[in-house]
Order: C-alpha cells, then sequence, then structure tokens
C-alpha cells in the first residue's frame, strides 16, 4: 500500500484556526486536526479525525449474493482510511476507530429519518451488530417499516413464499437490516446530525396523498395551563359628554392528557353603565379521535353548518376534522385519468397555470392528487410521450362545498341542549349527518335533527358534470305547533362553475325555497318557545333566498365582480331584504384602485345606495431601496344615495427594526345631511415577542377620541411561566437553556427569555412545522447542538421542543500525561456525564466546552485499561462564566491523575424503537 500526504502542524492548525472566539462551535475545518491523504490508485481518501460527532459515517446494508445458502446480510463498509502515524508530530493514540468515519456502535438512537430525500421524522431506530464487522447498521420491525410508509404487504408476501410464515406479521419482533427486507434499497447514518437517510424503491412504498403526515408523529404536546386576554379601552367626547369604556376577553385552558379544557368569558363596562359586567359565554373540553379523523367536544360548542344551518349546543359533539386529512384530499378536486404508452411526463394546467406535473409508467394511468384551487376551472391535460409525441385533452372541473373526493366523509353526531340567549328555555337537540365522496363525479350527503316536538330529515348530492358543479338536497320537517305546524319541504341547489375562454367564474350561485308550513330548528324552537309571547317572530321564516358571487377578469390586471343576496319571508310583516354589491378592480401604472356601488335594503327600511371609489398609491421610487416614512397612500371617497359622503386619506408606514411597529396617520371629512365633521388622529401597532399593542387617537371639529389594545398570552408550564403573543390553533414552547435573546424565526417575534423558554404562538396542527432558532444573539458562552427541529403538534396542544445547549467558557487545554507529555493525538475527552467533550489534537491541544468551574474528565486514546486517566480541572475564576457576551476564551493545563477514580454514568433507560415523544429525545 502506497503512503503519502500531509498533515497540520500545531502551528499551521493554530494559524488556521487561531483562538476560538465565535459562539459556534470549533467544527469543520477547525476540528478536523489531521487530513491524511492516500494517493494510491485502490486506496480510499481520508477522512479527519476531528471532534467527536462530526462526521458522515454511512452504513450501506446490501444483500449478499446468493450462493444456495441462506442470503447473510452484510454492512458494505464506507470509504476506509488509513491514518500513518508517521505523519503526526508526538504520540498518536490508536485511531483504527475511525477508519470508517466515525463508527456507529450497537444501540437505539434518536435520529431523523429521510426516505427518497424526503424527511419523515425523528424516531428511535435499532442499529446492530454487523456480522464479521466492528460497526452497526440499522434494522426494522415490520411495524417500523410499517409506520415509515413502507409497503409491508409486498414484504410479507415474500416472507410466506420464503416460508417464514412465523415472521410475517405486524406483531413479530424480528429486527431485519432494510436491505434484506426491501431488496434494491440503502442506509446512510450521518452522525454527525443523527441523520438517517434511506432509499427504497418507489414501488416498494405505500401510496400516501400528497402532504400526507403519520397520525404516528401527530404530537398531543404537554401538560400546561394557559391564558389569552384582550383587552380593549374607548374614550371619547362628544356633544359636550364623555363616554369611556373598556372590554376584556379571557380564554382561559389547561392541558393534560390529550384533553384540552377551555373556558371564554368577557367583563364589559361602561361609565354611563351600571358597572363591570362579567358573562361566561363557554366551556368545554375536547380530544382527538385520530381513528376517526376526528374530535369528541364535551361542553359548549357550534356546529360545523355544512349540511344543517350552524347552531350553538351545550352536550355533546363528535365531527370530523378535515384539517387531519392530507392537503390533497381535503378539497375536491377530479381524478385524472388517462393512458401512456411510454414512460411519459403528465401536465395537468389550469387557466394556463401549472399545477401538477409527474412522470408515469407505460399504461393506464390515474392521478388522484392533483391540489384543489378553488371552485372551478377545467384542468387541461398533456401527456408528453418519450418519443415526443403530445396529446391534449380537459377534464371538467368544477366545485361546491359540498363536493368530495372519493373516499373522503364527513360527519357530524351532537346531542344536547339548544343553547341562545333569547330563549326562555333550552330544549334539547339531536343532530347527525353524514358526507361521503362516492366517485371524482358524486357526493352524497345526508342528516337530521330531532328536538321537542320537531323532527326533519335530508337527503342531497353533488355532481362534478361539464356544465359546472352541482348540488342539490332536499328537507322534510314537521313541526308540531299550538296553532300551524305540519309537514313543509324545502329545496336548495348550488351551482358553481369557471366558463373556459371568458374566465367567468360563478364561484357561488344557491338558491333556496321553502313551503309555508317549513321550519328550520331555529323557526321551530322560536315558535315553540313564544320568545315572550311575541307571536311576530314567526314571521322570520324564509321563503325564497338567493345567493350569488360572479367574477369576471378582464386582461391581466383588471377584473369585475358582482355579489349579493336577496331573501324574502312567509308572513307580509317582514317583506324582503335585498343587498348587493358591483365592483371594478385595476391597475394603473403602480396605483391600484377599485369603483364600486352598493345597494341593501333590510326588511322594511328604506333601499340605501352607495357609490365610491378607493386608491392604494405607493410612496416613493419603485426602484429605492432607502426606507420611506411611509409606504402606502389608501383613499376612499363614497356618496350615499341619502346625500351622505366621505372622504378619508391614510399614510401608512412602518419601522425598519427586527419587529417593525406600524403607524398611520390620517385625515377625514364627513357629511351627514347639514353636520359636517372634520377629524385628524394617527395609530400604532406593536407586535412585540409577549402581545400585540394597538393605539389611536384622533381630534376633530365636534369630537375627540382616544383608544388602546393589548392582546397576549400567559403560558404555565413544569419549567415555569412564559409571555406570549395571541395564541393560534396550536403553538410550541421552544427550550433553549443559557440562550437568552435568541430569536425564532418567522416566530412573531418571539425570542428565548431569562429561563430559556419562548413560546411560537401560531403553528399548522396535523402539519409539519420547522421550528428554527437564530443564534446571533446568544451569549457567546452558549452552543447549540442543534437550531431547528420538526414538530407535528395536534390541534390546541402545546408542543415542546428542547434545543440542547452547551454552557459554558469555551476553553483551550493543554493535554498532558504523568510524565508532562503531551497526549496523543486523537485522544478523546470525555466529560462527568459521559458525552464526548473533544479530541486532542497535535501537540495535546484540545478545544472544550461546556466545563463547570471545577470537575474532572477521562481521557482515552485505546481499548486498554492503561490507555485511559482522569484528569481534574479548575477553570481560574477571573476566566468562568460572568458576562454571557464577552469573547474571553479560557485556558487550562490538564494533566492525568492517578489519585482519582472514574465514576460511569448510570444508563439511561432504553426507549421505544420507533416515536418516542420529541419532549424527551435530547440530541
Amino acid at each position: 500500500m502506497a503512503s503519502g500526504g500531509w498533515a497540520l502542524s500545531a502551528d499551521a492548525w493554530a494559524a488556521e484556526c487561531g483562538p476560538a472566539t465565535s459562539r459556534e462551535s470549533v467544527a469543520g475545518d477547525c476540528t478536523e486536526l489531521a487530513q491524511i491523504a492516500q494517493p494510491a490508485g485502490d486506496v480510499h481518501s481520508s477522512s479527519a479525525v476531528g471532534a467527536a460527532n462530526t462526521e458522515t459515517s454511512p452504513v450501506t446494508a446490501t444483500r449478499a449474493p446468493d450462493s444456495g445458502a441462506q442470503n447473510v446480510v452484510q454492512s458494505a463498509p464506507p470509504q476506509e482510511v488509513e491514518f500513518n502515524p508517521a505523519f503526526f508530530t508526538g504520540n498518536v493514540a490508536d485511531l483504527s476507530r475511525f477508519t470508517r468515519g466515525n463508527p456507529v456502535s450497537p444501540g437505539t438512537y434518536p435520529v431523523d429519518v429521510s426516505i427518497n430525500g424526503k424527511g419523515r421524522g425523528r424516531y428511535d431506530v435499532k442499529f446492530q451488530a454487523v456480522p464479521g464487522s466492528d460497526i452497526a447498521a440499522p434494522c426494522f420491525t415490520l411495524a417500523t417499516m410499517d409506520r415509515l410508509g413502507i409497503d409491508v404487504e409486498r414484504l410479507i408476501k415474500r416472507l410466506k413464499d420464503s416460508g417464514k410464515e412465523a415472521e410475517a406479521t405486524l406483531s413479530s419482533s424480528v429486527c431485519r437490516p432494510l436491505a434484506e427486507a426491501v431488496p434494491g434499497s440503502t442506509a446512510s447514518f450521518n452522525t454527525a446530525d443523527f441523520q438517517l437517510d434511506l432509499t427504497i424503491p418507489q414501488l416498494e412504498m405505500q401510496k400516501f396523498a400528497s402532504g400526507y403526515v403519520d397520525p404516528s408523529r401527530w404530537d398531543e404536546g404537554i401538560n400546561a395551563a394557559m391564558l389569552q386576554y384582550s383587552l380593549a379601552t374607548y374614550a371619547s367626547h362628544a356633544q359636550g359628554a364623555d363616554l369611556n369604556s373598556a372590554f376584556l376577553s379571557l380564554q382561559s385552558g389547561i392541558n393534560v392528557g390529550g384533553w384540552r379544557l377551555r373556558q371564554w368569558s368577557s367583563a364589559n363596562w361602561q361609565s354611563r353603565g351600571a358597572g363591570t359586567r362579567w358573562q361566561s359565554i363557554a366551556l368545554y373540553a375536547q380530544h382527538d379521535i385520530t381513528a376517526l379523523k376526528g374530535q369528541v367536544t364535551i361542553g359548549d360548542s357550534s356546529t360545523t353548518g355544512d349540511v344543517f344551518d350552524s347552531f350553538n349546543v351545550r352536550g355533546v359533539q363528535l365531527s370530523s376534522d378535515d384539517r387531519m386529512l392530507p392537503d390533497s384530499v381535503r378539497s375536491y378536486a377530479p381524478v385524472v385519468r388517462g393512458v401512456a404508452d411510454t414512460n411519459a411526463r403528465v401536465t395537468v394546467r389550469q387557466n394556463g397555470i401549472i399545477l401538477y406535473e409527474t412522470t408515469v409508467s407505460p399504461g393506464p394511468f390515474e392521478l388522484s392528487d392533483v391540489p384543489p384551487t378553488g371552485y372551478g376551472g377545467d384542468l387541461d391535460v398533456t401527456v408528453t410521450e418519450a418519443d415526443g409525441r403530445v396529446r391534449r385533452y380537459a377534464v371538467p372541473f368544477a366545485s361546491v362545498p359540498q363536493l368530495l373526493r372519493p373516499g373522503v366523509q364527513r360527519f357530524n353526531v351532537t346531542a344536547g341542549m339548544y343553547r341562545d340567549s333569547v330563549l326562555n328555555s333550552q330544549p334539547g337537540v339531536i343532530q347527525g349527518v353524514y358526507q361521503r365522496g362516492l366517485t371524482d363525479l358524486l357526493t352524497v350527503y345526508t342528516g337530521g335533527q330531532v328536538s321537542a316536538g320537531y323532527g326533519a330529515g335530508l337527503f342531497g348530492v353533488a355532481l362534478n358534470t361539464a356544465a359546472g358543479a352541482f348540488a342539490l338536497d332536499v328537507t322534510v320537517a314537521n313541526t308540531s305547533l299550538q296553532s300551524g305546524g305540519g309537514t313543509g319541504y324545502s329545496g336548495r341547489v348550488t351551482y358553481s362553475k369557471v366558463v373556459p375562454g371568458v374566465r367567468t367564474n360563478f364561484a357561488v350561485a344557491a338558491y333556496r325555497y321553502s313551503t309555508s308550513r317549513f321550519y328550520s330548528l331555529r323557526d321551530a324552537i322560536y315558535a315553540r318557545d313564544q320568545w315572550g309571547g311575541q307571536s311576530s317572530t314567526y314571521d322570520y321564516r324564509a321563503r325564497n333566498r338567493l345567493q350569488l358571487n360572479i367574477t369576471q377578469p378582464l386582461g391581466d390586471t383588471s377584473s369585475l365582480y358582482v355579489s349579493g343576496s336577496s331573501q324574502d319571508y312567509w308572513g307580509s310583516a317582514r317583506s324582503y331584504d335585498l343587498q348587493y354589491q358591483v365592483g371594478l378592480s385595476s391597475v394603473f401604472k403602480r396605483v391600484s384602485y377599485t369603483l364600486y356601488a352598493q345597494r341593501t335594503r333590510m326588511q322594511n327600511s328604506g333601499i340605501n345606495t352607495q357609490v365610491g371609489v378607493n386608491l392604494s398609491i405607493p410612496l416613493g421610487r419603485a426602484d429605492s431601496y432607502k426606507h420611506k416614512a411611509f409606504d402606502f397612500l389608501t383613499t376612499n371617497m363614497s356618496r350615499s344615495s341619502g346625500g351622505d359622503s366621505t372622504i378619508q386619506a391614510t399614510a401608512n408606514g412602518m419601522t425598519d427594526n427586527v419587529t417593525p411597529i406600524n403607524y398611520n396617520v390620517s385625515a377625514s371629512r364627513l357629511v351627514t345631511g347639514d353636520n359636517e365633521t372634520v377629524s385628524l388622529g394617527g395609530g400604532a401597532m406593536y407586535r412585540s415577542p409577549i402581545g400585540t399593542y394597538t393605539g389611536n387617537a384622533s381630534i376633530g371639529n365636534q369630537t375627540r377620541q382616544a383608544s388602546f389594545n393589548a392582546d397576549g398570552a400567559v403560558v404555565l408550564h413544569s419549567g415555569g411561566v412564559t409571555l406570549s403573543p395571541p395564541l393560534g390553533q396550536a403553538f410550541a414552547l421552544v427550550e433553549a437553556k443559557g440562550a437568552k435573546g435568541g430569536t425564532i424565526i418567522n416566530g412573531q417575534g418571539a425570542a428565548i427569555d431569562s429561563n430559556g423558554y419562548a413560546v411560537i404562538p401560531s403553528l399548522m396542527p396535523y402539519r409539519v412545522n420547522m421550528v428554527a432558532l437564530d443564534p446571533s444573539k446568544i451569549p457567546l458562552d452558549v452552543e447549540l447542538a442543534s437550531t431547528s427541529e420538526e414538530v407535528v403538534p395536534r390541534a390546541n396542544s402545546l408542543v415542546l421542543v428542547r434545543m440542547k445547549t452547551v454552557q459554558g467558557r469555551p476553553t483551550f487545554a493543554e493535554v498532558e500525561d504523568l510524565h508532562g507529555k503531551a497526549l496523543p493525538m486523537g485522544a478523546e475527552l470525555f466529560d462527568e456525564t459521559g458525552s464526548s467533550a473533544g479530541i486532542v489534537g497535535q501537540g495535546g491541544m484540545s478545544y472544550l466546552r461546556g466545563l463547570e468551574g471545577q470537575g474532572k474528565l477521562l481521557a482515552k486514546w485505546g481499548a486498554g485499561p492503561r490507555d485511559q486517566c482522569v484528569m481534574p480541572y479548575d477553570i481560574p475564576k477571573e476566566e468562568r462564566m460572568s458576562d454571557g457576551h464577552s469573547s474571553v476564551v479560557a485556558h487550562v493545563k490538564l494533566s492525568c491523575d492517578p489519585s482519582l477514580i472514574w465514576a460511569p454514568p448510570p444508563q439511561q433507560a432504553s426507549t421505544q424503537e420507533l416515536g418516542a415523544g420529541r419532549a424527551n429525545l435530547p440530541r
């Protein structure tokens, strides 16, 4: 074997790396203390010694050739490196363990798994020893492979065909190397990032819809309590009188064992009123039912309104949750089918925009995960064959809210008391609703409602046709009243269509007709309650109801819209309601404008018509990157049929801070009859890491007013109390001990507080969320082991994300043996927890971090008992942690002390093979 290469001398290393003054760990070039090249023809390239866990150690499992005997699983060794001691100065430790990079010892490790380049999350994966080798390779049970998305049915069939019936079950505990289980697969483990990359043939993978997230990754979070608050205060002076008011909304909650308990209350105070009025609005407990892709809610809640009109109820509700479905099936889109003659590229467009593109094998194909895009527009499908031939065809696509993809279902079962504050009593009510997509063209839905003296049943279908999407349903209701009542009918048709060519979009067009004896659930309950004996409430029953929403694009920058609704009632007392809007939006150079007209009529009131124009004008030059005091000027001018008119202009801007302050100044003129009001005002909004604060004030010729709003949350957890902006559908608690000042990327300004915590107020439930920490502002004596993590929270859960930190002054150590000679290069140092603290470089120099004021280290440079020693350390007081942002690097001399005895750290309990909670998986 030819030898040759180069090594960094101690002086060259010091010149290259210098004193470690950065907040990052000494990694990369500076940890590669020596690089030994072997340029001979068949000799593998070099690998750096480096600090522990800084190299990639690919462990590739392959199937041994079939020699007639049972297949033997081998581990194809990664590139091997031979270290030539002649190129090191001084003593050299036994470096044989590094000949394959950083080797992996048998055991179970928490690793980030990716399959074919796509992350699958963090799992505990078992590494078992490879026969005839000193390395370990990952292995998997059938249950593990199933949860990773591997098609275990194919594997079970292969096991049965080979006579291994006992092992062909998901309950089997046999742990197999990947290549033995799945032909053509490989595994590569990066010890630096704890990243396990699996390459698996697509044929061996389960077929998941786009956006699918394994429910085993859904994190129910930690036990915690939270309190959200929203405070609004208002003070005004008009017509010689003062009016002051305040409103406080409180939403408190407790998360424990997967249950979410919530209580919502409010307080209202007015200076002219009778003091403070407290009101309890809702109290409920909620828990996911993963198998049903739904939730159970006990207490106060509202029904969904998908089929019947929504209402408030106090009781028990079991309902599906579309957020648990993959992105590609949450909304309706048709299945695209076709036939390819070769390995063809299929492109799906809508209105000229590419929605989806993939490659298919020869033969029939079916694309069921084309992403939905609103309520319609035919899909243009292009099939490009390998020989250049191109075929095009159209797939009709229009959608109404009732349409579902094939196999997708929605359901709701509710039982409880009907809640309405105007009723004298709260009658019991039971409701059941079920919707299911049967094909890509047909969805059926049905439902029923029962209350005292009332029963209703509904059946409907939703269709996707070339003429558009339709939903048709009929409701039959029987109502028992002291006078009247009986059986009535109500029919509804909903339509949606995008007209090709002209691109006219009938987003929603709905019409409902109800007979004179038809009562909705609300109508029947009101009628039976009598609402204080006033029978006029019966007249609220609708007869005809029409809704329309049309959009017409005009060129590339303009659009015309029409929206409106009309409703009349049974009984002449209520007459009819009418409202509609017509508008034109466009852009002229840099100015956006909207011309609009709207007309309203509510019951017996007169008709009011209003016309107006909105302008949005950017300020400053378009090609200038210089910060401007104001970014936009918006104006609104309107006039009503009664002669009232309004002119308003507002200039908006923001500061250029990391957490900017939005501000505005405005001027307005309002004319109502003979009265004219002119006012000037301004306001500002600040989104801080612990809340959102808004202030506004104005003064005019007749009035003056001021207001202040504060919104935020307080989170109580096992680590203390953390303040937060208002919480969303799911949220995370980031723990990074000692990393005060570190900001959460895209975390609405959230930053690590003095206790080492920060709250990310809003995450997407049941979706993969990346939580990343910006370390640029953390103290220099703190190092982050990782700066990002993936989390998949359940709805309303608080997930814990631990960013492991190493605290302590960066330290350069001169490491010596009993006789004052430098320890061999490559010797590894361990702290009292058993964690690797660093590697000894040339000249006995080592870079360490995380040392306390006093303690001891274990140095090992071989496998024998004579190849290790214990050395105490004592950081000089003047170099210990004081100012976290100081750049001082401590210097110590470490020497072996034979009088000291090393006590090995206690063994940690083993973890499950797969899916341990993120909070319990320190890196």
